[in-house]
């Protein structure tokens, strides 16, 4: 038995604070890729619905911008603060693809629920918002990287043979 800390064994034990971070950290990628998309609806959307010489558009265009710098400073916030709890798992590169497409996914979820659904705003939030969470924290310790943990366990089969046959 060697004294490495073999891959599964540490995903099995990931605490709590790594499960609430990745869960933190999939909410905030959801304001991160919610910012954009509200920036440029903000600089389209008034200008098609009102004449360019109405007030309400330019209130709407830059109260836009407004909302959407605060949103990716809150992602990016909230990410930086979940970020200090996360282990190394998380912040390798399936980690993170894994967590912005959970955020895609639920931003998608959002939009339907915000529009075709006779839900009130709040509600659609709340539900979006909580499901990326969510499933974040459940998912958080079966995120090894699908390699890695074949190439380990076929590592550890052929020292088995090995052993066997001395």
């Amino acid at each position: 038995m060697s004294s490495e800390l073999r891959l599964d064994e540490v995903l099995r034990r990931i605490d709590v604070y790594g499960r609430l971070a990745f869960g933190g950290q999939v909410a905030a990628a959801m304001a991160m890729l919610a910012a954009p998309a509200i920036f440029v609806v903000a600089s389209i959307l008034p200008f098609v619905l009102w004449d360019d010489n109405r007030g309400e558009a330019l209130f709407f265009w830059l109260g836009g911008w407004v909302l959407a710098v605060l949103t990716g400073a809150g992602g990016v916030a909230l990410g930086v603060f979940c970020w200090r709890w996360s282990g190394d798992w998380i912040t390798e590169w399936p980690g993170y693809a894994v967590g912005f497409a959970i955020a895609g996914a639920a931003n998608t979820l959002l939009a339907y629920l915000l529009t075709s659904t006779p839900s009130p705003v709040p509600a659609s939030f709340a539900i979006a918002i909580g499901a990326a969470f969510t499933v974040g924290f459940v998912i958080a310790g079966n995120l090894a990287g699908t390699k890695v943990l074949a190439e380990q366990r076929e590592q550890r089969q052929r020292e088995r043979e090995i052993a066997r046959r001395r």
